[in-house]
């Protein structure tokens, strides 16, 4: 007796191979070439359409990439240019003061001419109250025969004083004034100091050998201009990280700051740090002048008259 089923003669599964369908009038199932030719056959607007959307991927992708990097590259060159802009802006000129501020003239002692006092005087020049503009500050300051150089930012106010060095002078009085209009730095303080309260507790030692390591210095902990750090280590002033390994491979050195329109400067110490609150006043430009003294020669430590670059 055989062991295999038998098929009922009304049974689905019983195919017509005549006809190439089943009892239920449904196609054979079979593999192969003609298998793929029906599934194409009956699915052949799907098959162009991916067919299409292929070869459109091949001629539109490459230019698509190119639009968006151009368009990534132009905002990068926005951005750059709306910071130039700004930083343009904030930098004080003669010329620009000139269009914009009437400097009163003091005819009994001139201002030294072509030259603006847009940079911090660290604590040479004290506040003058009575005086409540640009104009009452240079006239108050003409009138005083004790005054010789002022000052004034809407944030401090009017600021007389003494005579004064700028910049790159060497000759005449202790007292100096920068000769740049206030920026952003990056520096350091190696040795201890009462400011930098994230060194509470690091001995000496350790303060250094933290503040000379690539891994945990803090380029940003001296973000306004300090004074006393001396002229420019030129030699140093590729980056704010040579000027720190400058400094660092000097035993003397206590501190150091960089800017990269000025370079690299570091000593045993600093101080008058300018700090960052969050005004944004800080880090614009003074306007001010000083008068012209008879006895001064305005030169470097060359011997060299030195003048004043105005920004623009």
């Amino acid at each position: 007796m055989s062991t295999h089923p038998r098929s009922s003669p009304t049974s689905p599964l019983i195919v017509d191979l005549a006809t190439d369908t089943d009892d239920n009038g449904k196609r054979k199932r079979h593999g192969g070439l003609e298998s793929i030719q029906r599934w194409l056959a009956l699915r052949a607007k799907l098959v162009v359409v991916i067919a299409a959307a292929l070869v459109l991927s091949v001629f539109l992708v490459p230019p698509l990439k190119l639009i968006l990097s151009n368009h990534e590259e132009q905002r990068s060159i926005i951005t750059t240019q709306q910071q130039q802009t700004k930083q343009k802006q904030s930098a004080a000129s003669l010329s620009s003061l000139s269009e914009t501020t009437i400097i009163p003239p003091c005819n009994k002692s001139p201002w030294k001419p072509n030259e603006n006092l847009v940079g911090k005087c660290p604590g040479d020049l004290k506040p003058n109250k009575a005086a409540k503009s640009i104009s009452e500050c240079a006239s108050t300051c003409c009138q005083n025969d004790n005054c010789i150089t002022w000052q004034y930012r809407s944030d401090v106010g009017c600021l007389h004083g003494k005579d004064v060095r700028l910049g790159m002078e060497k000759d005449g009085v202790a007292a100096w004034c920068s000769d740049h209009p206030p920026q952003r730095w990056q520096g350091q303080y190696l040795i201890p100091h009462k400011s930098v309260v994230t060194n509470n507790g690091m001995t000496t030692e350790e303060i250094r050998a933290s503040g000379c390591n690539e891994q945990t210095w803090d380029p940003n902990q001296q973000p306004g201009q300090c004074f006393g750090l001396g002229d420019v280590k030129k030699d140093a002033s590729g980056s704010a990280l040579e000027c720190m390994r400058a400094c660092c491979a000097n035993d003397k050195c206590g501190a150091w700051q960089y800017a990269d329109k000025l370079g690299c400067f570091y000593s045993k110490g600093m101080h008058g740090c300018q700090g960052d609150d969050g005004n944004p006043v800080k880090f614009e430009p003074f306007i001010g002048r000083r008068k012209f003294m008879d006895g001064r020669t305005y030169v470097d430590k060359k011997g060299k008259p030195w003048q004043q670059t105005l920004e623009e």
